[in-house]
């Protein structure tokens, strides 16, 4: 077991079992039931009466894609950018394995202990995209900060502290990433490994089951719908709001090993992480006022390194 220094932000240890492969997974785990959702201007709509605080407690829902949004530009990447140019027409969304990215966490991961290869890209370094996967990237931010705000609506958290508490990203500013994945079937190793996500929303595209989630106490399965992104809350909303009469819950989640035989194809999905960024401060909401918990540095390396170490559990 991974020895992890505890903070003020540590959570209660959650033990699950190891992560199964696809087929087991697909007869052992029930589809998980996630709320729907729609944004219509400032507001996050519920499609059932309830559907908020579903949501919340759940630490997932689906929100409904805009009208006009073309995923495919995103697919494709998810797809491709582990590879090598071979000279046709979609060696713009390969040869990322060698791309230098300026910044933390960023760029490509291969992960040790997981089928996971990952390309990380903060906003400010979007210019190194396709255009038309940056500009679904900006959409897919639109998106979650949206959540983010209708959520501190939803909630009563004052708009003045908003800036302050969430490191400027309900003003747009924060940390605004896209991390593509490529889950490798040949590597005999778990899919990802059980975590949270460490920032505030967090805005999934898939098209296949494979996403585990423990909800409502019992390990689901997170199924695509079409149509639809899926959304999931992370570390640092459930601190702020943990001690309100509403807290959102930061769901645990992984995704189970790909098992292919060749020519199948491997699992694939895209994400924009929301964060505060790394010079701010994680705060909890109590007493009508925000209180500073820790800083957003060492609560990414406490978050981060659980994410990718080699135990199974969720610590």
């Amino acid at each position: 077991m991974s020895e992890h220094v505890t903070s003020a932000t540590t959570r209660t240890e959650v033990r699950l079992p190891p992560m199964p492969g696809e087929r087991e997974a697909a007869s052992a785990y029930r589809r998980a039931d996630l709320q729907r959702a729609e944004l219509i201007g400032e507001r996050l709509v519920f499609e059932l009466a309830g559907g908020f605080e579903r949501a919340l407690s759940q630490g997932f829902f689906r929100v409904r894609m805009p009208a006009g949004t073309d995923t495919t530009p995103g697919d494709r990447f998810s797809q491709h950018f582990f590879e090598q140019p071979v000279g046709d027409g979609l060696d713009r969304y390969r040869g990322y394995r060698e791309v230098p990215v300026p910044g933390d966490y960023q760029g490509y991961f291969d992960r040790e202990h997981d089928q996971w290869e990952n390309f990380y890209i903060e906003r400010a370094n979007w210019n190194l995209l396709p255009s038309q996967v940056a500009a679904l990237g900006e959409g897919m931010v639109d998106i979650g900060i949206g959540v983010l705000r209708g959520v501190l609506t939803e909630l009563a958290v004052p708009v003045r502290d908003w800036a302050e508490i969430t490191g400027g990203l309900t003003e747009r500013a924060g940390h605004q990433m896209l991390a593509f994945n490529h889950f490798r079937a040949e590597k005999k190793v778990r899919g990802s490994k059980f975590h949270r996500d460490s920032g505030w929303v967090t805005v999934l595209r898939s098209t296949e089951p494979g996403l585990l989630a423990l909800i409502d106490g019992e390990l689901c399965a997170v199924h695509p719908e079409p149509g639809y992104f899926v959304v999931n809350f992370g570390s640092s909303i459930e601190v702020l709001t943990e001690q309100l009469a509403t807290p959102v819950r930061a769901s645990v989640h992984g995704v189970v090993r790909t098992e292919r035989e060749p020519g199948q194809g491997d699992r694939w999905s895209y994400v924009t992480f929301l964060d505060s960024d790394l010079s701010a401060t994680i705060y909890r909401y109590q007493d009508g006022m925000p209180h500073a918990v820790q800083s957003v540095a060492d609560f990414a390396v406490q978050e981060v390194s659980r994410t990718y170490d080699g135990n199974n559990g969720e610590l």
